[in-house]
């Protein structure tokens, strides 16, 4: 009995404690995550209903009202209730739709759901987004702008509208295109966001022309408003030729400027080079000029060699920078040497030790021995130069020589790198210079068939391993007693002048050749184009190039290559036979089996007079660039006032 009553008291404070543990009681409103369960009934399963918005969906822009269709499945609710933004926005009613009017509603955006009620229980539907835009449509930007006159073709025709557009409303009824007033075929494309509309000619149109592009209240943005047709007509000017830029000098006033030169860099973008005057009749300097996409700037400082001397004929390539090297002939008060120096990219510095002359002549000399003629060519690091020169005897040679890297220059070749077609007391001037795929040098130029005033032939010459020159391609096995010389170039047998020849090189070794040379005897300037036909031989490129088929004088040839031999061909002729005519640029290329010409009779300086001294560049597009100074008069090498670059607008 004591035994019993000692644990009678821990019986009663176990049965205490069990009596106390009590279940928690669950207060809170039932939740989405109970849908199937019905509270009242101890979790016995309910009717599910199933609550969708099927109009309008995703997101839906509205300037006005919003049609709204809700579709419910699984039983009939007792109430369905429309909220917006949570707050309840009406009670609709079976089958479910609801027009709602949004015209008192502020621009924003608003969230739209749909709740089911049945036996207690709450359904909701998945939200849509109703954006509530009253904001006319307008036109940000257009390109190019309205009224410009030196349109490139390659622009993009594009229309930035101040937000995204409805894509259906943008076709050939909304947008017109018309060129020169007449209807042309288009391509629209909307970008993925909606806001820029790309307008793309299916053909192109006959240059020069002017387009004129239409927009019309049709285009909607994509609540449905309308688009605010700019007041300022949308037109422009797309020329045959594009400019860059203006009218362009370095000193600007009355000083004159002469010698251009140009190439390009790995952007297409031009660089020139051009001799001005420092000051009005005073001396004149090289200098050398960037387009930046939007104008020409200067590269550093305007060049000379020498204190006082002038410098004219520049020479421009760029190295694997974009660096110019610049090669020109200057005056020391006695001699005139060449000259080079290129750019490091904040500095101009001298290649080699400055001045350049293969004749060591001095003030002391007896006669002056002019270096004359600069052209450049750069492969890699190898920088080399030719020019003409003349020697105590009175007549002149072609020199070859290189610089490794901008250091000292060395002759290419034996002999001070003397390069000579005709072993005779004939003068050889000019020199146009390349390189071949293996970075051989190779020069073109105009030497004498025989001695005193003999007529010049075109000679290409190689320079050999054991740095000896040779022919490039020897066509010809004539004596040099009829003036036809072995290795020579003439039209005409050599009995008429050939000159200012224009060397180019593919990417194959084929050499291509074009000079200004009479086709016949008492005939007119034309300009003659060859290329080397294997190894031994060359032969024509079509017909002789002028661009009036009369008595007109073509002259300064310049020719140029694509890497595939696609051939480009620029010269300046005169409209008349007479000195008085005014002097014009032309240009044509190769089609295959015959000349295409892409100027019109005015030539690439249309509404000029006196174009002199044509350069010419071939961009990664094919597009044909042409550099060139505006003179007063047409004489050969005569001063003037602007130099001007333009591009084949294609």
């Amino acid at each position: 009995m004591p035994t019993l009553n000692r644990y009678i008291p821990l019986f009663l404070a176990g049965l205490m404690s069990a009596c106390l543990q009590l279940p928690e009681i669950d207060t809170s409103p039932p939740t989405q995550s109970d849908a199937g369960v019905d509270p009242a009934d101890s979790g016995t399963p309910a009717t599910e209903l199933s609550v969708t918005i099927t109009a309008p969906t995703g997101t839906f822009y509205t300037s006005g009202s919003v049609e709204l269709t809700v579709d419910v499945r699984g039983g009939t609710p007792d109430l369905v209730r429309l909220y917006k933004n949570e707050a309840e926005l009406a009670i609709i009613d079976s089958p479910y739709r609801y027009t709602w009017n949004t015209a008192a509603e502020p621009e924003g955006s608003y969230t739209l759901t749909v709740r089911a009620l049945k036996a207690g229980r709450t359904f909701s539907s998945a939200p849509v987004t109703v954006i509530v835009d009253r904001t006319n449509l307008q036109v940000a930007s257009r390109s190019p702008a309205p009224g410009s006159t030196n349109v490139a073709y390659s622009t993009p025709i594009q229309v930035l509208f101040s937000k995204p557009v409805k894509a259906t409303t943008i076709n050939d009824t909304t947008v017109s295109f018309t060129v020169s007033g007449v209807l042309a075929e288009k391509t629209l494309s909307l970008s993925s966001d909606g806001r820029t509309l790309t307008l793309l000619p299916k053909v192109k149109p006959p240059l020069p022309a002017t387009v004129s592009i239409g927009l019309s209240n049709g285009i909607t943005d994509s609540a449905g408003n309308a688009l605010v047709v700019p007041s300022t007509p949308w037109s422009f000017q797309l020329p045959h030729w594009y400019s860059f830029g203006g009218p362009l000098h370095a000193v600007g006033g009355n000083t004159l400027l002469k010698d251009t030169a140009m190439a390009l860099d790995g952007q297409d973008n031009p660089v020139v080079a051009w001799s001005e005057e420092v000051t009005t009749g005073g001396r004149t300097s090289i200098f050398i000029y960037r387009w930046d996409g939007n104008a020409f700037t200067p590269i550093g400082s305007a060049l000379n060699g020498t204190p006082s001397g002038s410098a004219y004929k520049p020479a421009l390539v760029l190295d694997g920078n974009g660096n110019p090297i610049v090669a020109w002939q200057e005056s020391d008060g006695f001699n005139e040497n060449i000259y080079i120096k290129r750019w490091t990219g904040t500095a101009w510095q001298f290649v080699g030790p400055g001045s350049l002359s293969a004749v060591n002549d001095t003030s002391s000399s007896p006669v002056a021995t002019p270096a004359r003629n600069p052209s450049l060519a750069i492969r890699g690091n190898n920088i080399y130069v030719a020019w003409d020169e003349m020697n105590a005897e009175g007549f002149s040679s072609i020199h070859v020589w290189k610089s490794v890297n901008g250091g000292p220059l060395t002759s290419a070749g034996a002999y001070d790198g003397l390069v000579h077609a005709v072993h005779r007391f004939t003068s050889a001037t000019k020199p146009s210079l390349v390189l071949d795929s293996n970075g051989q040098p190779l020069v073109a130029f105009q030497e004498q068939t025989l001695e005193n005033t003999s007529p010049t032939n075109i000679y290409v010459m190689r320079l050999q391993p054991d740095d000896s020159w040779a022919y490039a391609v020897p066509p010809f096995y004539g004596d040099d007693t009829n003036g036809y010389v072995y290795g020579g170039l003439s039209v005409s047998s050599g009995a008429t002048p050939a000159r200012d020849c224009s060397l180019a090189i593919d990417a194959q070794d084929n050499l291509y050749l074009a000079w200004s040379e009479v086709s016949h005897t008492d005939g007119p300037n034309d300009i003659q184009v060859f290329r080397s036909s294997g190894p031994q031989s060359w032969e024509r490129i079509g017909s002789p190039l002028n661009a009036y088929g009369g008595y007109t004088n073509a002259r300064q040839a310049r020719l140029q290559v694509t890497a595939l031999g696609k051939i480009f061909v620029t010269w300046a002729e005169s409209d008349t036979n007479t000195e008085i005519g005014y002097r014009h640029l032309f240009a044509s290329y190769w089609s295959n089996d015959s000349w295409i010409s892409l100027t019109t009779p005015d030539g690439i300086n249309q509404g000029q007079n006196n174009s002199l001294r044509p350069m010419l560049a071939i961009d990664s597009s094919e597009r044909l660039m042409v550099s060139w100074y505006e003179s007063r008069n047409s004489v050969d090498d005569a001063m003037g006032d602007y130099l001007y670059v333009r591009r084949y607008n294609k």
